[in-house]
């Protein structure tokens, strides 16, 4: 090898060897490596949100003053019961601890939903409220780019740029995307897209995509209470969901990889669980991720059985045998079994039952309160609030005035019967109390009317009306899943789950529940973790003595990193040095370039026609006057 080539080869050697000196640090292990600050003592990740006492913080947005019309309220009911549904899972097996509570707000009589407030999106996450309903699969908020999005109380759009899913992603098919990528061109072309039509003509569509949704409580106390979820970013709406005041929605739905408890199992290997608990008359109450810690108002539960409804596979099944006004049966486990069966569906705001059933449960509750009444307390039938609906059943004492409406809301079970329902299942049965059944008339004092009403042969719907103050947990960690039940004061959970976490966070910190947090601050971002269509979030966290990865940005250095820098760049700037000696202090060997060919480094200098090739030992390879 000629001698400048020996030469150049060794500049290469010291310039590989300062390098590999700098990064070096990068990987020391064990009790060499330096301190993580985002590593305790013992190998847990610090996590300010699952140290936080609070469960999930919150923004509270007043209801309207106004309650919304009856009407507006049956629309939206309509619209539930005639949507299309998307259509596995089976149980992660992972441990049961941890939850995630977010409190609801809403109300049955001032909305006809309950909704809870997320926070989407990383690093900067924005609140949304979302409708929270069961009979839906797909996650969906605003997208910053729509153009016919409604006016919603919220009015908070979430900016997609970067976090679009990809159409080819196995999560874009998992989670109803298209069957066939639409191809194309342009940046939109491989974007995984989604539509929800409904039969009365409201829907809407969008662009899937993958981001931070913020969880909090003591679910996820590696990440920050935040992990990955998939959801769309709507850019058109129309009909109801247009008009309506929420954001979005979160699906809780069954069966599907696109419903956040079955992301979390599938994804994260969370437990399969979640629950819903609605607050009283006045709305409230709480909506967990994970099985609750029991605490005084998280009573022990009867369950029953789901069941498989291939037709409607998104919808939660269950199997009722008997329902009671009072102590007169108005149906039988067959008059219940019809059509799709019993569901479920947090979303409706009334309960459906079919015809029969309905015309049962109407003279029943007739009788209990007119002819079987005692006469301090009998009522007389008067006409429904809205005369497109003549079918409504609502009663009112005689006498009762503006000042002095005799039945309210307080005194309901001193005139009307309670409502019984079970379930397939020892012990599975719900007794009601009139507020779980019945709605306010709104045109005429201490009138009330029955908030179950005829759904033809369709089947049975178990609206928000009829599971307030109910606890109702959504199993699917045992085999074919489970739905358990159990009468509770939802606020009062609420604030059980509350103080459980601030006791066991930050003794005598106060919860946060009413504003937004702030994000938490991110870890360094891993270099080696990539960069779309990860699993999870963030890396485990190594135990002790085990090779500790260091997660380093392009601006972020230990000191030893820095001196390996400042050593190879000295070691650089010295090798120019004798190269530029070398090859420039005599003349008769100056050099043009140095061009790579083939993996070898090839040799030129000036001639008296041009660059000429010359090998290490400055012979001429080439005829003079040949050019490059």
């Amino acid at each position: 090898m000629g001698a400048r080539r020996r030469f150049a080869v060794l500049c290469a050697i010291l310039l590989a060897a300062a390098r590999g000196g700098a990064s070096g640090d990068a990987a020391r292990t064990g009790a060499d490596a330096p301190p993580d600050p985002y590593v305790r003592d013992g190998g847990t990740a610090e996590s300010s949100f699952g140290r936080s006492p609070a469960v999930f913080a919150v923004r509270r947005r007043e209801s309207p003053s106004t309650p919304t019309a009856l009407a507006q309220l049956r629309e939206h009911d309509a619209h539930r019961r005639r949507r299309i549904l998307e259509s596995p899972a089976e149980s992660s097996g992972a441990p049961e601890n941890g939850a995630s509570t977010f409190p609801l707000h809403g109300s049955v009589k001032e909305h006809g939903y309950y909704y809870a407030d997320i926070a989407l999106g990383d690093p900067s996450p924005r609140t949304f409220q979302v409708i929270v309903d069961t009979g839906s699969t797909l996650t969906y908020v605003p997208c910053a780019t729509c153009a016919k999005c409604g006016t919603h109380t919220g009015g908070t759009r979430f900016d997609p740029t970067g976090k679009w899913l990809k159409c080819r992603e196995k999560q874009c098919r998992d989670a109803g995307g298209p069957a066939v990528c639409a191809g194309g061109r342009g940046a939109a072309a491989n974007r995984c897209t989604y539509s929800r039509t409904y039969a009365e003509g409201s829907g809407v569509s969008g662009d899937l995509v993958r981001d931070k949704m913020y969880f909090g409580g003591d679910i996820a106390p590696t990440t920050n209470g935040t992990l990955d979820v998939v959801f769309g970013c709507t850019n058109a709406e129309s009909g109801t969901i247009h008009d309506q005041e929420a954001d979005g929605l979160i699906g809780l739905g069954n069966n599907q990889f696109a419903s956040i408890p079955n992301q979390l199992a599938d994804t994260h290997g969370l437990p399969r669980v979640f629950s819903l608990c609605f607050g009283s008359f006045e709305g409230g109450g709480a909506l967990s991720f994970g099985r609750l810690p029991a605490t005084p108002h998280a009573p022990p539960l009867a369950y029953t059985d789901m069941r498989v409804n291939d037709a409607h596979p998104a919808y939660y099944v269950v199997s009722t045998t008997a329902m009671k006004i009072g102590d007169v049966a108005v149906a039988t486990a067959g008059d219940l079994a019809v059509g799709y069966g019993t569901v479920m569906d947090s979303g409706t705001t009334f309960t459906y039952v079919p015809t029969r059933v309905f015309h049962a449960t109407a003279a029943a509750l007739d009788a209990a309160v007119t002819t079987n009444a005692p006469s301090e307390k009998k009522l007389v039938k008067v006409p429904g609030p809205d005369p497109g609906y003549p079918d409504d059943v609502c009663f009112q004492r005689e006498g009762a005035t503006e000042t002095a409406p005799i039945v309210a809301m307080a005194n309901l079970g001193e005139y009307y019967p309670p409502l019984t329902i079970a379930f397939d299942g020892e012990g599975a049965s719900l007794v009601l109390p009139p507020s779980n059944y019945l709605f306010v008339h709104g045109k005429k004092p201490g009138a009330f009317c029955l908030g179950i009403m005829d759904n033809k042969s369709q089947g049975t719907l178990i609206g928000g009306i009829s599971v307030r103050d109910v606890l109702v947990e959504y199993d699917k960690t045992v085999e074919g899943g489970r739905i358990g039940f159990a009468a509770t004061d939802c606020d009062a959970l609420l604030k059980d789950q509350l103080d459980r976490l601030a006791g066991g966070g930050d003794a005598g910190t106060s919860p946060i529940v009413n504003e937004a947090p702030a994000p938490p601050p991110p870890p360094p971002a891993d270099a080696d973790a990539p960069k779309n269509g990860s699993s999870s979030p963030n890396k485990a966290v190594p135990a002790p003595n085990d090779a500790v990865a260091r997660t380093n940005n392009a601006y972020d250095y230990d000191e030893a990193e820095a001196g390996g820098y400042v050593l190879a760049f000295i070691l650089c700037v010295a090798c120019a040095a004798a190269c530029y000696a070398r090859c420039y202090a005599d003349p008769s060997h100056r050099r043009g370039v140095e061009l790579p060919y083939l993996g070898e480094v090839r040799f030129f200098r000036w001639g008296d026609s041009g660059y000429v090739e010359v090998d290490g030992e400055d012979e001429e390879r080439a005829k003079p006057g040949s050019m490059l």
